[in-house]
């Protein structure tokens, strides 16, 4: 099983004040197309996976489908609406296509590199995106009452999963640092995947500033889980709820 490619792992065993997170319950990974259907299949046997959650956009998701068995649930949840460099992995969009067709133009190249920090505050506080969240964090919750494990991914396996995870563990009450340690284990499986683009990046363009705007897109950055928590704080301290 390609576990460290995927970038998978259980949230179970994660302490909070309580407790721990239930194990067996909660399964965040990157996306499942690098297997094939029996693997996908072996996959699910394995960790009992009874739904998965896919947070791509549509287009991503139509583009590199999740080989799923049919007894497996799937819901699509996107936790952003349109295309994002870095982020999202459309044909179009992704990061080594977009440096492939505009080696010849570093400087372009530079200016369509996202605010990260911005996407992630975005991810917790626009409207659409915040719905999103909590609608894939209460499938979660309610999956995991029932006894059913449930994995939720993206493409890599770090941001907009990232972010869920940060938000499902703070349904539990872990603690801020706890959340971040979590986000940060996603570079012990990104760290040689990351170092292999950057080398490409390198041979393309010949661009040192390129090859390190590759590596940190590409690795889990703390300030960026950091800047999630902080505005998913205030948001749920000032938003207003419906009795």
């Amino acid at each position: 099983m390609r576990i460290r490619e995927l970038n998978l792992r259980d949230l179970g065993g994660t302490a909070f004040s309580g407790g721990v997170v239930p194990s067996g319950l909660y399964l965040r990974s990157g996306k499942l197309s690098i297997l094939t259907e029996n693997e996908c299949a072996d996959l699910c046997k394995k960790y009992h996976i009874g739904c998965v959650i896919d947070l791509r956009t549509p287009v991503e998701a139509a583009e590199f489908p999740d080989p799923l068995p049919n007894c497996v649930e799937y819901l699509q949840i996107p936790l952003i609406k349109d295309a994002a460099v870095g982020v999202t992995h459309e044909t179009g969009s992704d990061p080594m296509t977009i440096i492939r067709n505009l080696r010849k133009n570093p400087d372009k190249l530079k200016e369509m590199v996202p605010d990260f920090k911005a996407l992630y505050k975005d991810a917790v506080t626009d409207e659409y995106s915040r719905s999103q969240l909590d609608k894939a964090v209460s499938k979660l919750k309610d999956n995991a009452a029932k006894g059913v494990c449930t994995l939720f991914h993206c493409t890599a396996g770090k941001d907009r999963t990232g972010i869920v995870s940060m938000a499902l563990l703070k349904s539990y009450g872990v603690s801020d640092e706890e959340i971040i340690r979590d986000y940060m284990r996603t570079n012990r499986n990104a760290f040689w995947p990351t170092i292999k683009k950057c080398l490409g990046v390198l041979m393309l363009t010949h661009n040192w500033e390129l090859v390190k705007i590759c590596y940190t897109s590409f690795m889990a950055q703390r300030e960026l889980i950091e800047t999630a928590i902080k505005h998913y704080k205030t948001h749920c301290a000032t938003r207003t709820f419906l009795p």
